[in-house]
């Protein structure tokens, strides 16, 4: 595997943080030990002295960028209405290419299928599902040509309809045919969704570009009861080499809390970046011994 990073909102109650609060998690990150930081797609979005700063700490800590990204609220891929289905098209479009000019092989992964918390309501599947896929064709096409990676987050039942497992993926992935389209897993969503963990590892297999660990809690790795060694013996199985991201989502408040349905704080008293060098610690030992 490459590296093990963290997602910057692990460290706040919002998606997006000022260019100084951006500079102090990557140096956070660094002094627990991970390698690589997760941030919201607003960056590309800054201006050009602000982007430099955030690029010139993490070249300085030797911590790469990922980003996590969304779809507004008026630009659903699955609606029904074309023009929302176009300004979600432009949203990813316009994301891609402003990521080719912050770095090279740039990589977008999160909820970019649908907008999260939006149900069925009366719709087909099925035709949420040929929407979707059409519109991230279109997407890709773009993406492809600047060279920029997107990865699909599974997501469970309660925060979107449209793909809940990796054979739900690694199908939506078919359909739309692009080899810059990959799969991002997690495992605090796999919990709820998948018969088997690592079964639906395995099924990513070469599909699956991106992986976050967190517990069934949305805890750091080892607070709590995803079977790990079953875990990472899968991605031994399949040669994962792709990047690992700890999403632990522990604090109540602020948009990420809400959203994420935090209602209660789960960090029983413990320093956040102490939590994290633990799970970073815990997740890397059931590695070494897969």
């Amino acid at each position: 595997m490459s590296r093990i990073g963290i997602a910057h909102m692990y460290f706040g109650h919002e998606f997006v943080a000022d260019t100084d609060e951006y500079c102090n998690r990557i140096s956070r990150a660094a002094a627990i030990g991970f390698d690589l930081i997760s941030f919201a797609a607003d960056i590309p979005f800054l201006s050009k002295s602000d982007q430099q700063r955030v690029l010139e700490r993490a070249e300085r800590e030797n911590v790469k960028i990922n980003y996590l990204g969304g779809l507004p609220p008026n630009g659903d891929l699955c609606s029904d209405s074309a023009e929302d289905r176009a300004r979600g098209v432009a949203h990813l479009q316009r994301t891609a290419k402003k990521l080719a000019e912050l770095q090279e092989g740039a990589e977008l992964a999160g909820a970019i299928t649908g907008v999260m918390r939006q149900g069925l309501a009366g719709r087909e599947k099925q035709q949420c599902w040929d929407h979707c896929a059409d519109s991230m064709r279109e997407a890709m096409k773009v993406a492809e040509d600047v060279g920029v990676t997107f990865s699909i987050e599974v997501l469970n039942r309660f925060e979107h309809f449209l793909i809940n497992t990796s054979d739900e993926a690694s199908r939506f992935i078919d359909q739309v045919g692009s080899p810059n389209l990959k799969m991002l897993l997690d495992t605090y969503h796999m919990n709820i969704e998948e018969d088997s963990l690592s079964a639906a590892i395995v099924n990513g297999g070469d599909k699956l570009g991106l992986f976050h660990i967190g517990e069934n809690n949305r805890r750091p790795p080892g607070y709590g009861h995803i079977p790990w060694d079953e875990v990472v013996a899968a991605l031994k199985q399949i040669d994962y080499q792709g990047d690992t991201v700890m999403e632990p989502i522990v604090r109540p408040g602020g948009g990420v809390g809400n959203l994420l349905a935090i209602w209660r704080d789960l960090t029983d008293g413990e320093d956040l970046d102490e939590a994290a060098r633990k799970g970073l610690e815990f997740y890397k030992a059931k590695l070494e011994t897969a």
